[in-house]
């Protein structure tokens, strides 16, 4: 008896299958990139609303900062030093000096 010989059929991808694929790929591409760039944005707001907060704390420090530095450099203060430490003022030797 002779021996039977079968051929194998290679199957080919059918082009609805492909598009299957590329679609349920797409689909999945988009669903990942959706969720990450909405985490994504979210962690920026807060870094946002971090960095405004720091701004507007370190605005109000400046200010007290400010006000202080106007305090203590106020002439009369310097005057009530000076003389503490026995100082007198020399009127020929004051200079006047404008400041900002």
């Amino acid at each position: 008896m002779a021996k039977k010989i079968t051929r194998v059929k290679r199957r080919y991808l059918k082009i609805e299958g492909l598009c299957f694929l590329v679609f349920s790929l797409s689909l999945f591409a988009w669903m990942f990139s959706s969720i990450f760039l909405r985490a994504y944005n979210v962690q920026l707001s807060v870094a946002i609303q971090k960095t405004q907060t720091e701004i507007v704390r370190l605005n109000q420090s400046n200010e007290v900062l400010n006000v202080e530095i106007q305090n203590l450099s106020s002439k009369d203060r310097v005057m009530a030093i000076a003389k503490e430490a026995g100082l007198s003022v020399i009127q020929e030797n004051v200079t006047i000096v404008r400041g900002e």
